[in-house]
This record gives C-alpha cells, sequence and structure tokens, in this order.
C-alpha cells in the first residue's frame, strides 16, 4: 500500500508539471521580411563552415551553418527569415534578428512541428535605445499607445518546405520614431490575461538608419545595405 501511494504521488506530480507546461505561453518568431543577420547565444548554438561533417549547403548562410549544441541538429525556426545573410555570436545577452531599418515589414512566423491556432498574438514593443528616449511605434499606419500590440489568431497549417513542419505567418507594417534602436517579440497569450508567463522568446531588432551606429555589431549590419 505504501509503495502504491508513493507511485500515485509521482503521477501526481508529473501530472501537474504537464498541466503548468501546456499552459504556459508559447513563442512565436518575428524577423523582417528584408535582409537582417542572426546574433546566437553561444551555449545553445555553434556554426561550421565547409568540410564538416554537419555542413549543409543549403543551410548555408554567409559560409556558415547554424546549429544546436544539444541535439547536432538545425534549428529549422531561425532559418524562417527569407533574407537571413549570415551569423555571429552575441556578445551582450541579446540574441535574435538584428536589421538596419526603422519602418519595415514585420513577420510574426506561428512556426511549429504540428498544426495549431494561436489565440491572442502578442507583440511586445521594448529596450528603446537610448535607455532615455521617447519612441513611437506605428503598427499599419496607427500609433500603437503602450509597448504591446494585439495582432489577432494565426492559424498553422501550412507545411514547411522541408515537411517536417508547419509555418503560417502574420505581417504587419511597423514604423518607429524618436530613438536609434528597439526590439520586438512575440507571444500566444492562451489565457488572455496580458501577462507573459512563457520562456526567452525570438527578438527582432532594428536600427533607425538616420542615425549612426552604437557599436561594432551594428556597424557590420549596416554593411548589409553598401
Amino acid at each position: 500500500m505504501k509503495n502504491l501511494v508513493i507511485v500515485f504521488a509521482i503521477a501526481l506530480l508529473i501530472s501537474a508539471i504537464f498541466v503548468a507546461d501546456s499552459h504556459s505561453d508559447p513563442c512565436l518568431v518575428t524577423y523582417p521580411s528584408g535582409a537582417c543577420v542572426y546574433r546566437y547565444d553561444t551555449a545553445e548554438y555553434f556554426t561550421v563552415t565547409v568540410g564538416d561533417s554537419l555542413y549543409d549547403p543549403m543551410y548555408d548562410r554567409g559560409g556558415e551553418v547554424l546549429i544546436e549544441i544539444g541535439t547536432l541538429d538545425i534549428d529549422h525556426s531561425i532559418y524562417q527569415a527569407p533574407f537571413l545573410s549570415s551569423f555571429e555570436p552575441s556578445v551582450d545577452g541579446m540574441e535574435g534578428y538584428f536589421f538596419y531599418n526603422n519602418e519595415f515589414t514585420l513577420i510574426v512566423d506561428g512556426f511549429s512541428n504540428e498544426p495549431v491556432v494561436y489565440d491572442n498574438v502578442m507583440l511586445v514593443f521594448e529596450n528603446l535605445s537610448p535607455n532615455d528616449c521617447t519612441g513611437t511605434v506605428i503598427i499599419n499606419g496607427v500609433p500603437l499607445t503602450g509597448d504591446t500590440y494585439n495582432a489577432g489568431s494565426l492559424t498553422v497549417s501550412t507545411p514547411t518546405a522541408e515537411g517536417n513542419n508547419y509555418s503560417d505567418v502574420i505581417e504587419l507594417e511597423v514604423k518607429w520614431l524618436g530613438c536609434y534602436g528597439m526590439n520586438v517579440w512575440a507571444y500566444a497569450d492562451i489565457n488572455g490575461n496580458g501577462i507573459f508567463d512563457g520562456g526567452e522568446c525570438f527578438s527582432a531588432f532594428s536600427h533607425d538608419v538616420t542615425i549612426g551606429t552604437s557599436n561594432a555589431s551594428w556597424g557590420n549590419i549596416k554593411n548589409l545595405y553598401k
């Protein structure tokens, strides 16, 4: 009987963990429709070049292929950006897509390993640079109030080119003014409480083309447009 109680307790614990995970807000991938580079966390990814056994020319961007450390697989979600040009390691804890424009088409991608419907797709605009900057974000011609935008629902049911995943997108025309940098990320607010309770999400980092670069990374991105 004692063993039965222990097994039952373990089962309840596993069940509780599963329910908690199933109610966490999933991240969606955000990237620009134009040229960008991806800055990766060196604790999670590394790159390989021609001659390495993991190299696949189909996924070569700028002479390198990005590989997940844990699985040694290619993270296809990162490759969703249509004009991803290259990779570089993050040196400041900021991982995601970096690009050089303050007026662009932002793509919110529901990339998934199975068909799914995301309700309450929320975009979060944050980290305006410099920190004391007061910027204005305009989405589809309408100024944004606050720092979040509800993009509605997204049904993901279209198989990707490699056939192992699904991808459908929301496209938004974004313009922002008054600062030289900001980032945006997206998640599905499945319980509708307006509070994100999931893991770290991909970000898209934008820099204003009319303002000088602030560091070496922005300088590298600016080279894409020469």
